[in-house]
């Protein structure tokens, strides 16, 4: 997941690409009843898919298709962290994604 910390009119969008796109495994578990909007979006970038069963996105040139969504409440942050095994105290390096 790659994740923007950009607020607009006080909402937390976050790009996703992988499980937690709507109708994917994650989506109802951590999105559902939470999202304020979600709109397809496109990024810059390169998409792996991983041994593990979900994709991983690094820098790179392709157009990397998912949603941009809308969240309301920021502490959504802090439960998508625990889906993603972030720790912001780890190193970049550390983590599976980052913010």
């Amino acid at each position: 997941m790659a994740e923007s910390k950009i607020k607009f009119s006080g909402l937390v969008r976050v790009f996703v690409y992988g499980t937690l796109k709507p109708g994917e495994a994650n989506y109802k578990k951590y999105c559902a009843g939470k999202v304020a909007d979600a709109k397809p979006a496109m990024l810059t970038g390169k998409l792996f898919a991983l041994p593990m069963g979900y994709p991983a996105m690094t820098l790179g040139d392709s157009q990397v298709h998912g949603y941009l969504l809308s969240f309301t409440n920021p502490e959504i942050l802090k439960q998508l962290d625990v889906l993603e095994d972030y720790q912001p105290h780890r190193q970049m390096s550390e983590n599976l994604y980052n913010r």
